[in-house]
């Protein structure tokens, strides 16, 4: 008999329903692991990347307009100007300090133009009808006319339009009227103070450096625009009045009703609206003469009578 090694029917037929049925656990396993790992697989969306339009800017361009630029143009050069000033050294009903005045201006048009444009900050301008100026032509004959005046603040302008053009190598004069705060600010025509004998005194002074001459009066207020000025200050009786040139005229007179001083100075040599300088006060001086030349000294009434000591070779002389 041949050796082997043998199994029942019976065990043949249980192996193989049970080698079937691992094969069908395994096929059915695998099936729902696919299943099932499929559900977790995130599918991600699909992007475009659109790039935005270029920008394009929609301010408008600055103003190229000749008011709206800092420096003046060169179409018109200033010869001499005539100033007359009142310091108002008392509060008014609104308690403020102000000055009040009028001026003119000599210029001569270097380039045919339509338009004058002039320094003036913080300047509350009076109307000659329905304008802010008047112009004259030097020589008597008819200067184009005024169609439109205007403050252009940001620049500190004040803008004349005219219906017609300058003639170049003419001279014309422009006239303003105007009142402006003596603010203690330090700057322009403004009010300074001190205490003397327990009474306050007010100062009416100036500081024009660098541009705050448009703020005593309308000027062409650029160190290039060099002129000769005529100054006269009005003032309260009691008080001085000094400016660049000598006093060569002080009369007494009453205006609205008010007694005032009228001192008038010498014209200025042809210089810078920065260079010019006047004052209003209570002050007193001490002098001296040498060479020729006359030396004084102003001051409060109290430093100069304590600092004559100090200064031997200043002797009052009010010859």
């Amino acid at each position: 008999m041949a050796k082997g090694f043998y199994i029942s029917k019976t065990l043949g037929v249980v192996g193989v329903v049970l080698g079937a049925g691992a094969v069908a656990t395994i096929i059915a396993l695998s099936v729902v692991y696919a299943q099932e790992k499929s559900k977790n697989v995130e599918v991600e969306p699909v992007t475009t990347t659109v790039k935005p339009p270029p920008v394009v800017p929609t301010s408008p361009a600055p103003p190229n307009d000749p008011w709206h630029r800092y420096r003046l143009p060169d179409s018109l050069m200033p010869d001499t100007y005539n100033v007359t000033l009142w310091p108002h050294l008392e509060p008014d009903a609104q308690g403020m300090y102000m000055f009040t005045g009028d001026s003119s201006v000599i210029f001569r048009c270097v380039k045919e133009t339509d338009l004058i444009i002039i320094h003036s900050n913080k300047l509350e301008l009076t109307l000659f009808g329905e304008f802010l100026a008047k112009l004259l032509a030097v020589d008597g004959s008819a200067p184009p006319a005024i169609t439109k005046t205007w403050l252009q603040e940001q620049t500190q302008y004040l803008v004349v339009q005219l219906n017609g053009k300058l003639t170049a190598g003419k001279s014309y004069e422009l006239q303003t009227q105007f009142r402006g705060e003596l603010a203690d600010d330090l700057g322009g025509f403004y009010r300074s103070g001190y205490v003397e004998d327990g009474v306050k005194k007010v100062v009416a002074t100036t500081q024009m450096q660098p541009t705050d001459a448009r703020k005593a009066f309308p000027c062409f207020d650029e160190p290039a625009m060099k002129a000769v000025f005529h100054i006269t200050l009005i003032h309260r009786p009691g008080t001085v009045a000094l400016s660049n040139g000598k006093d060569i005229a002080s009369v007494n007179t009453t205006i609205n009703g008010t007694a005032v001083t009228r001192t008038t100075f010498e014209p200025t040599k042809k210089m810078s609206t920065y260079l010019l300088a006047f004052i209003v006060s209570e002050f007193d001086f001490i002098q001296a003469t040498e060479d020729n030349v006359m030396i004084r000294i102003w001051a409060r009434k109290t430093a100069i009578a304590e600092g004559q000591g100090n200064m031997p070779s200043i002797r009052p002389d009010r010859s």
